[in-house]
């Protein structure tokens, strides 16, 4: 059962992002989901005799049950090695908030003090209702935000601290050359909120501590959770009522909104010619969906994009470095579809199905998941 897990951070925390330089590392403002398996994979790791050796299929630091009728049969840990590569981990944000739709605009003056607006389905003048004079721009909403009702938004802005270390020569007792550089990490004493499935194995429980991210050897990463509670159930009933519900708000019957609440990882399309519009909703048809008989298509992509090469340390040391490359469609992309005449109930059970399971590769990993028909896509311009 998927649970709704609330960390509380007793230390920053480094949930590495892009390099932009050697003596400079900033962790992004939240906590992916590929990140707090490895922490859990690690307390296992930690107190298992087989940690060093390769799994049954030559993997290293692989969760798994290694010695049936020895040493694994009596472990306290055995239950959550027979199901750690079933379970699914989401991306943690703070204060359980969601990342803002690259179509959501706030105003340009006074921010998310005044109503904000989407342009998902309806693209008119943008002009922030509630300015006085000629200059009522409006401008992309950005960051982590939750709905507060009335058409307003709360700001989650993740706090940072921002630290600077070396390293001492022991020969001459002063700084070593070249040793210079920052950190720039999730500031301790705040908390984020993810949704786990352990698989009823007995992982998560209140006070429990794991230590997640990069440096977790010098005191960096340490989680503790403080909460759990059922998880929303995602069904088509629900799914339905939503799109119905976006339907009326626009006077259609046919179109449904998708909002990327994580970064999507897909194959990497190498192409040096230029699409026309419709070549180019078809590739994104056929990049999320990959299937050719779909009950409804793109109409819209709001996007940004990112190529992404990384590590994989399953394998032996030395060939970490993975070969693939993937990209990674950004949190907050959004998706207009229309759904196919006479496919009405298709579409919805289709659509349950990507917001229960995600879309893309390592959704297991909190990648790929997908809200459908999100109450913020519901604003519209007017």
């Amino acid at each position: 059962m998927k649970q709704k897990v609330e960390f509380e951070l007793l230390s920053d925390v480094i949930c590495a992002g892009v390099k932009v330089a050697d003596n400079f590392l900033e962790s992004e403002p939240y906590i992916k989901g590929s990140v707090l398996r490895a922490a859990f994979a690690n307390e296992v790791l930690l107190e298992c005799p087989f940690a060093d050796a390769p799994s049954s299929n030559g993997r290293y630091n692989f969760i798994e049950i290694k010695d049936s009728e020895g040493k694994c049969k009596e472990c306290a840990y055995r239950k959550i090695c027979e199901h750690f590569s079933d379970m699914t981990f989401s991306f943690a944000y703070k204060n359980d908030a969601f990342p803002a739709p690259f179509t959501a605009k706030m105003c340009k003056k006074c921010g998310t003090m005044h109503s904000v607006k989407d342009t998902i389905y309806e693209n008119g003048v943008i002009a922030c209702d509630e300015c006085t004079g000629k200059i009522r721009r409006m401008e992309n909403l950005k960051g982590f935000i939750k709905l507060t009702g009335n058409r307003r938004v709360s700001s989650e802005k993740t706090e940072m601290s921002l630290s600077t270390h070396t390293a001492i020569n022991y020969y001459s007792d002063t700084t070593k050359d070249g040793s210079l550089f920052s950190i720039k990490a999730i500031r301790k004493g705040q908390r984020f909120t993810a949704v786990i499935d352990d698989m009823e194995s007995g992982m998560l429980y209140e006070g429990a501590v794991i230590y997640a991210g990069k440096y977790s050897s010098n005191g960096y990463g340490k989680l503790k959770i403080v909460s759990l509670a059922p998880a929303d159930e995602i069904t088509e009933d629900t799914v339905k009522t939503r799109i119905c519900g976006f339907n009326k708000r626009f006077g259609t019957d046919n179109k449904a909104a998708l909002l990327c609440l994580s970064d999507m990882c897909v194959e990497a399309d190498e192409r040096d010619d230029i699409l026309d519009n419709a070549a180019y909703t078809d590739k994104w048809t056929k990049l999320l969906f990959d299937d050719e008989d779909m009950p409804f298509s793109i109409d819209t992509v709001f996007s940004e994009t990112q190529l992404y090469s990384g590590y994989d340390t399953s394998k032996k040391w030395g060939s970490w470095r993975s070969t693939t490359l993937d990209m990674l469609v950004l949190k907050g992309t959004s998706i207009l579809i229309t759904i196919k005449d006479g496919r009405f109930d298709e579409a919805v059970k289709k659509l349950a199905e990507i917001e229960k399971n995600g879309i893309g590769k390592k959704c297991s990993d909190g990648y790929g998941r997908i809200a459908v028909c999100h109450e913020i896509h519901c604003l519209g311009v007017n």
